[in-house]
Parts: C-alpha cells; structure tokens; sequence
C-alpha cells in the first residue's frame, strides 16, 4: 500500500475547475500601466488554506503583477487588522516621517470550502494496479478586499474554485499522450497545467477588481464634501457599497 501510494504521487492528473468569480468578465489589459505610480499595499493573510511560506509566494507573485502594471507595492503576510489594532499610532508615525503614502489597500485571504475523497474510486484504482483513477477533490475560496488609504472599503469578492485529483498511471498515461499529440499549449492538463490556469484566472480577476475599486476611489475623491453631490446622494452611494474601517 506504501508503494502504491508512493507511486500515485507521481501518476496524477490535476484539473482545475473555476467555480465563481474566477471566470467573470475581464475588460483591462494587463500588460499596460494600470496602477502607474500607485501605492499599492497588499496583505497575504496565512491561515488554513495556505501556510506562512504560501502566503510569502502569493504575495510575491501577485506583488509582482501590480508592480508589472506600474504600481509601487509593498507586501506583508499579516492580518491587516490586528496589525492596525496593536499599532496603528506607531505605523502613522512612520509613514508621516517617511513621506509615504498609501492609496490602495489589498488584502487576500484563501480557506478551504470543501475536501471530498472518493472511497469507491480509490478501491477501484487499487484492485485494477491504478488503471482507473482514484479521485479526490477540494474547494478554496480567496476573499480579497481593496480599500484606499483611510480604509475605506473601495470593493470585496470572494472567488471560489476546485482542484479535483486523478490519481493513477492510466489517467497520467492516457493524458499524457492526448497532451504530446492533440492539445494545444493552453489546453494540455499535465504538468502544472492547473496552477497555471487558476494563477491566470485570479491575476486578472485581481487586477480587474483593484482597477475598479481605483477608478471609485478617484470618483469619490472628486466628489467631495465642497464640490460633490447633494449629502443624500453621496450616503445613498456609499451606504449602497462601502463601509468604514
């Protein structure tokens, strides 16, 4: 059973299948400056999806896809509100003495929805020497939150996805060979092929999401208290889709 369980690590197939929000609809290029110049803080919470380490490479890698859009971003892998609660006096002190400014806020938080393991399949994948796959599946949800500088909250969404797990040489041979003589590049499903659709889906939905809450954020400014809309109109606006803090 060591054995087997030693060589279906190495035989799997992963899928990734994009369940709400990942797939909504992108209009923003992402190779253009869409943050030229904007301050971008953004926050990687660990938690029981991703560990420490996960969240560093999380935070690095979309760190790096805003700052490939122009944005001066800088990262850390703690709860943003804790983080304000035991030292909001301190960190204004030294932002005011470094000059620094925030304008957008980004924060990420991933859990897990649902873990399956298909007891029927994995019986069937050992009795055939794994020619038929065993199947296991979990469910994540990433909730991201944009708020500007004050901590105004600019947009939220939770994106929701599932990685399901096809253990066994059959399927590994099977869609290797589909992979090397009939997919395309961005069709094939070996390899890494999941965590490069679902890294593709949240980087734009990410950059979708923040350009939107910037494009508010520019609005609301604007329409200040001396040169903005009537006070029933702005509280209508900002009751409908913002909150403080």
């Amino acid at each position: 059973m060591a054995a087997g369980s030693a060589l279906l690590s190495g035989c799997a197939v992963h899928v990734y299948q994009p369940l709400h929000g990942l797939q909504a609809p992108v209009v923003i290029d992402t190779g253009l400056a869409n943050f030229q110049d904007v301050n971008l803080a953004l926050f990687c919470v660990p938690g029981e999806y991703l560990n420490n380490e996960e969240a560093r490479v999380l935070c690095r890698r979309v760190g790096r896809l805003f700052e490939n859009q122009g944005a001066i971003v800088t990262t850390a892998t703690r709860d943003r509100r804790a983080l304000l609660d035991t030292a909001e006096e301190s960190l204004a002190e030294v932002g005011e003495e470094a000059g620094e400014r925030v304008d957008l806020v980004v924060e990420l938080r991933s859990r897990m929805t649902h873990r399956a393991r298909n007891p029927l399949s994995w019986t069937l994948c050992y009795m055939t020497l794994t020619l038929v796959p065993g199947i296991t599946e979990h469910s994540f949800a990433t909730d991201v939150e944009v708020r500007d500088g004050t901590g105004f909250l600019l947009a939220r969404e939770t994106l929701e996805g599932r990685i399901v797990r096809y253990g066994g040489v059959g399927t590994w041979a099977a869609n290797g060979l589909m992979d090397w003589l009939w997919r395309d590049e961005e069709d094939k499903l070996g390899g890494d092929a999941a965590n490069r659709d679902l890294s593709a889906d949240l980087y734009d939905q990410l950059s979708q999401l923040t350009f939107n809450a910037k494009l508010r954020s520019e609005v609301l400014r604007e329409a200040g208290p001396a040169e903005g809309p009537p006070d029933g109109l702005l509280l209508r606006i900002v009751g409908s889709s913002g909150e403080e803090g």
